[in-house]
């Protein structure tokens, strides 16, 4: 039991430098400590090890020769994003894992395709680039997304490496005033110009344009040298995501994921609010729960 024990805070530490040495822009040690990105990492491994294309931040598109044909039709594509951004049907939502995206109005968007769950919406609203995607093996999740003028999304890693993200501009200031930084590698937002990225390196981007920033933001599965592994990774990351699906027009339409919401958001509320009296006490606090969850699994194995 205490070899087990040892064995987790090895595997712990193990993924901070991990992250760390992955990754040239990085997070302070004491936010990668509690970050996401940090207990993903054994989770993520065997998906890196098997990976079929490179491990770079940006990837090149020649390895998905199957995304040309959004890439051709991009004019398509962002007139049914304009049309659907007029009618402001690309607004806030509620789903979970984007949460903290959402506010301030800083970023909006309007769902396309998440797996095989179904939203009634994306096929009525947008049909000729749902008519697209379909075409497009691998590429589960879809959406528009827009970034607002004058706001940014601060450094973050998404969590799974099992997916690679597809990002193509449709409606951009074509500006350097609006980029994207993936491990530090700059990209300028521009219309008809897409990236393909690993999402599980740490990116950012802002708008500081006086115009929003439109784009179809998309995930594309990461193509493994061994298919039941690539199996396994498709099946849970369709279980996950089926449980914060929404729709954009019915409300009503939402997975139970999305019910904690309001919990997740007061807890959210009280962590930045002692952020903001006291960063030391933040930071402090932030070391003790690790601290504490490490000595709790310790007293269990004992």
């Amino acid at each position: 039991m205490l070899f087990f024990a040892f064995f987790v805070l090895l595997i712990y530490i193990l993924s901070i430098l991990f992250v760390r040495v992955r990754n040239r822009d990085r997070f302070g040690l004491s936010r990668q400590l509690s970050d996401f990105s940090t207990f993903m990492v054994p989770f993520n491994i065997p998906v890196y090890l098997l990976s079929k294309v490179p491990l770079t931040p940006f990837v090149d598109r020649k390895h998905f020769p199957e995304l040309e044909i959004l890439q051709s039709n991009w004019e398509i594509i962002r007139d049914e994003a304009l049309a659907l951004y007029e009618n402001g049907h690309i607004a806030i939502k509620n789903d979970l894992p984007a949460s903290s995206f959402y506010k301030d109005n800083r970023w909006t968007s309007f769902y396309l395709k998440v797996y095989d769950c179904d939203i009634p919406s994306a096929r009525k609203l947008a049909p000729k680039t749902m008519e697209l995607i379909d075409q497009v093996p691998g590429m589960n999740l879809a959406l528009f997304a827009c970034l607002n003028s004058g706001k940014k999304l601060g450094k973050h890693h998404d969590p799974f490496a099992l997916s690679l993200r597809y990002s193509l501009g449709l409606s951009t200031p074509n500006s350097k005033d609006c980029a994207i930084s993936v491990d530090g590698q700059w990209h300028i937002w521009r219309d008809g110009e897409s990236i393909l990225f690993d999402e599980t390196y740490a990116h950012h981007t802002h708008n500081d344009s006086d115009a929003p920033r439109i784009i179809l933001m998309s995930d594309i599965d990461r193509p493994l040298k061994i298919k039941v592994v690539q199996k396994v990774y498709y099946y849970f990351a369709r279980f996950f995501n089926s449980l914060f699906v929404v729709d954009n027009i019915d409300t009503s339409k939402t997975g139970i994921g999305n019910r904690i919401t309001p919990i997740h958001g007061k807890y959210m509320a009280y962590i930045k609010k002692i952020k903001r009296w006291n960063r030391t006490v933040y930071k402090s606090l932030k070391i003790l729960i690790v601290v504490l969850v490490g000595f709790l699994i310790y007293k269990s194995m004992i």
